[in-house]
């Protein structure tokens, strides 16, 4: 059953959607599908520990693109051969949009912070999903529960605007997001540079998520933490600069911050040691 292959890869957290009710991300891939049916939401739990802020919890440990495309193989591979079904599998590059799906899947509300939060890991989780021609008689058989269809925000408390060191307030200053400026390759500008230093992260920003009541409420019931082996075993320890500035190609290969190549992280690394020299 799907539910089993699920439960082996430690994914406590999906459901299905009608294909038909979700928004359009990328209508090239939402066109290259067959007549829509329905969409297997699932969610991946990836924190193990902050780092001391110094770099974003999804970049202290491995890429988890390889584990999601791990995941959708194995779910894919299962319906194709064993049901005789279409199944695609997809992890942010995706015909749908993603959060939104997720959240009319039942599997969490919508932050302020655009991200998808749930009960039991907060917005530390990555969303991923199979298309599939499987019916929804034949998604229950599997173990699959249907979406309740509802999509629902967060309490708007204010608390991940208020701690964001951009002070973005709304979509309209992303370009501004200290995640996106670590990410940025090439030189940046004054203003680019200043905030990275502000934000005190050489990868990512968690500002907003570590704020979040649902975090801290989650921290409190201790279910937080991934217990998903790719992720526990691969946390960076110690001072993420130094482990990054000494990793040899094939482990820096496997985090996320090796997409935009060791120039780009080493400059933010620079950056704030920079600073932290001044004082």
């Amino acid at each position: 059953m799907i539910r089993d292959i699920l439960k082996k890869l430690n994914i406590d957290s999906y459901a299905f959607v009608p294909a038909a009710a979700l928004g359009t991300a990328n209508e090239r891939l939402r066109a290259s599908l067959p007549a829509d049916e329905n969409v297997i939401f699932m969610l991946i739990p990836y924190y193990r520990g902050d780092c001391g802020g110094m770099i974003s919890a999804y970049g202290a440990v491995f890429d988890y693109h390889a584990y999601a495309a791990k995941l959708t193989e194995l779910v894919c591979d299962y319906i194709r051969r064993e049901l005789g079904e279409v199944a695609v599998g997809f992890c942010d590059h995706s015909p749908f949009a993603e959060c939104e799906g997720a959240a009319l899947a039942g599997l969490g509300v919508i932050g302020d912070n655009s991200l998808l939060i749930t009960e039991k890991y907060s917005s530390y989780v990555f969303i991923c999903e199979v298309f599939t021609s499987l019916s929804a008689d034949a998604l229950a058989e599997e173990g699959i529960p249907a979406g309740d269809m509802k999509i629902k925000y967060c309490e708007g408390c204010g608390a991940c605007k208020k701690a964001c060191p951009a002070e973005i307030a709304d979509k309209s200053g992303r370009d501004l997001c200290i995640s996106s400026l670590t990410q940025k390759k090439g030189a940046l500008t004054e203003n680019e540079e200043a905030l990275i230093v502000k934000g005190g992260s050489i990868w990512g920003c968690d500002r907003c998520q570590a704020v979040c009541p649902h975090t801290k409420k989650a921290l409190k019931a201790g279910t937080l933490c991934s217990s998903i082996p790719y992720f526990a075993d691969s946390h960076i320890q110690g001072d993420p600069a130094d482990v990054i500035l000494a990793m040899d190609d094939d482990t820096f290969a496997r985090y996320p911050f090796a997409w935009r190549k060791r120039a780009t992280i080493t400059r933010n690394i620079e950056l704030l040691k920079k600073e932290r020299n001044k004082r």
